[in-house]
């Protein structure tokens, strides 16, 4: 950054300190509304903030709708978007714009939240729905009808039956996301409310999707979702299916400016994923030297992890880069040569989905049991690496080793906390096999040629490179089975090539370029000159794909994943000139 653009930051950061001060937990009524309006050239050039700018921003926004389309442009659809929550409702209203510049005709349905659904204060100011109703006015007049908006808030919700057990579920999920630990004791008041809050949530929600839905099941043809497993997301998602109105879902993932798409369901189903699982030797990723170019990438992704880079990954987990192996083993208790098994951890609060839990009721039973069970079970050294986000941004309250604090002191137990600087992937290349729940590091376990055994209903498991099962008893069984072996067990080359070719296929082609990561991108790219340059080229494929119903995805998968250099699947041209692919 030079002289002059760190001048523009220190005035623009003085300039947004005081409204984002000040609109932090309130909204602009109509005086501050026109004051903001009146400076909406200054405003313009600000970080977005939908709590109070929007009435500056968004009319701004819209005069991408005016820009020359770029054809072919697909069949014009009807599509509902549903949106709720700070920053979310400024980055639908995005995909919102570039969807109707592609088309299609957008209800936008939002409730008037703005703040984060896990943050005091929850409860939104009651300033929220007259701001919201303020800046969204117009919305219909400036985009030529394109765009039109509803406050779901004021409609009248119907009685409706709601599965109890998937009601039960949700609400545990929510709260777990809420008090970011999964244990969760409803004997604590504090806990009790937050719960009865939830889950009087998600029973409105539940009734206000189904009523709005089933009222206007001709209207659309189809529903775009947000992540659509959490709070009133799920709900709605959850209604389109039950209303079989086609229903797709989005969702950030590792990678900066990328964003994953489901067609069918919520985004932890991985659907998209599993069809192009099937299809893979039939749109050309099994073919050399393709599949070779693919294992290769993905094991420099798995490098990147284990150096902390942040050229592809949205984050740094490893502390230690340049550890050596003999620095790692020893501050893991195992630099004498034992043998030891790795378990790797994920936060504890983020594996609370109940989608995950195919085996164990939690990742905190999955840990405890596996610990106790090979302490109790085997003769082999235990070293269970805390993920490094327990400690970081994540901001977990329960953690590893609070979980296992009774076994804490056994000398065959190792726990290495999330904030010591031990690199991970030093002791994944040195133990005997490893053990997740729902890591990343099972599938780069395979990769490396490790033997991972699955604790969980995890997107990379039973593949073919895993070790997975039915039960808990046959979970513990396999883990004692090699636990018991001499030699270290080890999945074969066919099994690792695989195991890369799948990590390349979930990262580098399920994960769709999109301009937007952070408020930041879209006031440096602002969607009125982005959608003029030859850059908008790279992103429309996303904007056409999401819009596919799931049946209309599966037919037309290899138009937009097959490796042929015509789309964003890296494809070398030393392989596009391979006669074997094309």
């Amino acid at each position: 950054m030079n002289f002059q653009q760190r001048i523009i930051r220190l005035i623009r950061q003085s300039i947004e300190w005081l409204p984002d001060r000040y609109f932090a937990h309130r909204h602009p009524g109509p005086f501050f509304f026109q004051l903001i309006r009146l400076f909406a050239p200054i405003i313009q050039h600000l970080t977005p903030n939908d709590k109070w700018s929007l009435g500056a921003h968004l009319p701004f926004w819209l005069k991408a709708l005016s820009a020359r389309p770029i054809g072919p442009r697909p069949n014009s659809k009807r599509i509902f978007i549903f949106s709720a929550y700070r920053t979310q409702i400024t980055h639908d209203l995005m995909l919102a714009i570039f969807l109707a510049w592609r088309g299609h005709k957008i209800t936008f349905g939002y409730l008037p939240k703005l703040q984060s659904p896990i943050k005091e204060p929850i409860i939104d100011h009651p300033s929220a729905k007259p701001y919201l109703k303020a800046v969204f006015k117009n919305i219909e007049k400036l985009s030529d009808g394109k765009i039109k908006c509803v406050d779901l808030s004021d409609i009248s919700v119907n009685e409706y039956f709601i599965d109890e057990k998937m009601l039960y579920d949700q609400v545990l999920s929510d709260t777990i996301m809420c008090i970011r630990c999964e244990t969760v004791d409803r004997n604590d008041p504090e806990i009790e409310k937050i719960w009865n809050y939830y889950q009087t949530q998600a029973r409105y929600a539940h009734a206000l999707a189904r009523t709005y839905l089933s009222q206007n099941t001709k209207e659309f043809d189809l529903v775009l979702v947000g992540n659509g497993t959490t709070f009133e997301t799920a709900h709605f998602c959850q209604a389109a299916r039950e209303l079989n109105i086609p229903v797709n879902t989005f969702e950030k993932f590792d990678f900066r400016c990328k964003r994953v798409i489901n067609h069918g369901d919520h985004f932890l189903a991985f659907e998209d994923i599993n069809d192009v699982w099937k299809q893979r030797e039939k749109l050309g990723y099994n073919a050399e030297i393709f599949r070779s170019f693919a294992v290769k990438r993905a094991k420099d992704l798995l490098n990147e992890r284990k150096r902390g880079a942040t050229d592809n990954w949205g984050w740094s987990l490893q502390k230690s880069p340049d550890q050596a192996l003999k620095e790692g083993l020893d501050e893991a208790g195992v630099g004498d040569g034992r043998k030891f098994v790795l378990l790797c951890t994920n936060v504890p609060y983020d594996a609370g989905y109940s989608f995950l839990l195919g085996l164990f009721p939690s990742m905190k039973d999955w840990l405890i049991s596996t610990v106790q069970y090979l302490l109790e079970n085997t003769d082999i050294h235990v070293v269970v690496r805390a993920h490094p986000g327990e400690a970081d941004g994540l901001r977990a309250k329960e953690r590893s080793e609070h979980i296992l604090a009774e076994y804490i002191g056994h000398e065959r137990l190792t726990v290495i906390p999330g904030s010591q600087s031990t690199n991970t992937y030093n002791l994944i290349e040195a133990c005997h096999f490893g053990i997740v729940f729902a890591s990343t590091t099972g599938v780069e376990m395979a990769i490396l040629g490790k033997v991972a055994v699955v604790g969980s209903t995890v997107y990379y498991g039973r593949r073919g490179f895993t070790v997975d099962s039915d039960s808990i008893e046959a979970f513990l069984q396999n883990v004692k089975r090699l636990a018991d072996i001499d030699v270290i067990p080890r999945i074969d080359e066919e099994q690792c090539r695989e195991a890369a070719v799948f990590h390349f296929i979930f990262y580098l082609v399920m994960l769709w370029p999109y301009p937007y990561h952070k408020p930041t991108e879209i006031r440096d790219q602002a969607i009125p000159r982005l959608i003029t340059t030859d850059s908008i080229k790279t992103y429309i494929p996303f904007f056409d794909a999401i819009s596919l119903s799931k049946e209309e995805w599966g037919l037309r998968i290899g138009e937009f994943l097959t490796p042929n250099g015509k789309n964003h699947v890296p494809v070398p041209e030393a392989i596009m000139n391979n006669k074997g692919l094309t």
